[in-house]
């Protein structure tokens, strides 16, 4: 186990900046992710502590030692790749040995080390196998079994499960999370799938254009959005912007507390919309025409027009006959003022509402 600190990181590329001055502190056994869209610059902050990539500026530290100018196969970090990255002409005990063999350990140790690194990944019968006689889930266990094998400090995964069917990715993730929980190794995680990350992650690094947004755990990314982007790229949300020039909703249709935050661009998730008639109570009311209900089976999403243009998606937990055959209707939509986020116009930073 080691801590990872990362200390004003940057580095660029011509026309881009790839890493935006980042600085991180990754706890010792933890599973910290990275997440974000394409091109946010996750993947080559993983590969800048892997050592494959040479930062511009800033520092990189392992248990408080500097690894910057320390080349990539003496950092003593276990790496598993997308595309599974094994030798289609080695067994998988060959591959999961390549790590040692280059070590130079002995044969005995060897032997031993694969044999329990098989065995943790659940391939304890599968030494002998070539690579195509595999499975996709079980080429991506060989590949964390070579991974571990070497008894790396930092455990390093570069979407690790985006070659996998959905069943196969639930099931291998809940896999690697109890294992690295087991073993307690300090793991960083690369993935655009936000549903993996809050599933697996202590902390999460929501990344976007080379720079960190908000660093929390999934509970506190999800519940409080520190900007409008990891608001709205974590899970549904509706965006409703409020008194500029593109604005769904005027400051005067606010209740009166809230008018002098305009303007400002709020946002709801669409589990907190309360669909129907009833006292209106501390929330903002709105009427919509609803254009479509979308089923899925325990619960279904209702998609509502307001007058303003606005367009507003809430959530149907159990719905009734009566709430699927709302298409066409007007109904009235309830945001109650406390599920209410709310951030800057200018710079998209989370802003606090008035009790």
């Amino acid at each position: 186990m080691a801590r990872v600190d990362l200390r004003h990181i940057e580095k660029g590329y011509p026309g881009l900046k790839a890493l935006d001055d980042v600085n991180l502190a990754i706890e010792s056994g933890e599973f910290f992710t990275l997440l974000g869209p394409s091109g946010c610059g996750k993947t080559t902050l993983l590969r800048t502590i892997a050592g494959f990539i040479q930062h511009d500026a800033g520092e990189v530290l392992v248990a408080g030692s500097r690894i910057d100018q320390m080349p990539a196969h003496r950092r003593n970090m276990g790496m598993v790749y997308q595309d599974y990255a094994i030798f289609p002409h080695l067994s998988v005990a060959d591959n999961v040995a390549f790590g040692l063999k280059t070590r130079r350990r002995p044969s005995a140790e060897i032997a031993d080390r694969v044999q329990r690194a098989l065995e943790l990944v659940q391939l304890g019968n599968h030494g002998k196998r070539l690579p195509h006689e595999l499975s996709g889930g079980q080429q991506q266990r060989v590949a964390l079994a070579r991974a571990m094998v070497i008894n790396p400090q930092i455990l390093l995964m570069d979407e690790p499960l985006s070659n996998l069917d959905a069943k196969l990715r639930v099931e291998l993730r809940e896999d690697i999370r109890d294992l690295q929980r087991s073993l307690a190794i300090t793991t960083i995680y690369v993935t655009h799938d936000q549903e993996e990350a809050l599933a697996i992650s202590d902390r999460i690094c929501v990344m976007q254009s080379g720079r960190v947004h908000q660093v929390a755990s999934p509970q506190k990314i999800y519940a409080e959005p520190a900007t409008l982007f990891v608001a709205s790229f974590i899970g549904a949300m509706n965006v409703i912007p409020v008194g500029t020039a593109d604005a769904s909703l005027s400051a005067t249709e606010l209740p009166e507390r809230l008018r002098a935050r305009a303007p400002m661009t709020l946002a709801i998730r669409p589990e907190d919309i309360v669909v129907g008639q009833g006292a209106n109570g501390n929330a903002l009311a709105l009427d919509g025409t609803v254009e479509k209900v979308t089923y899925a089976g325990r619960e279904a999403y209702a998609h509502a027009r307001c007058a303003s243009g606005l367009r507003l998606l809430a959530h149907l937990y159990r719905p009734s006959a009566g709430q699927l055959a709302l298409v066409g209707e007007t109904v009235r939509l309830r945001l109650p003022l406390d599920r209410l986020h709310a951030f800057d116009a200018a710079d998209g930073r989370r802003i606090e509402l008035p009790a």
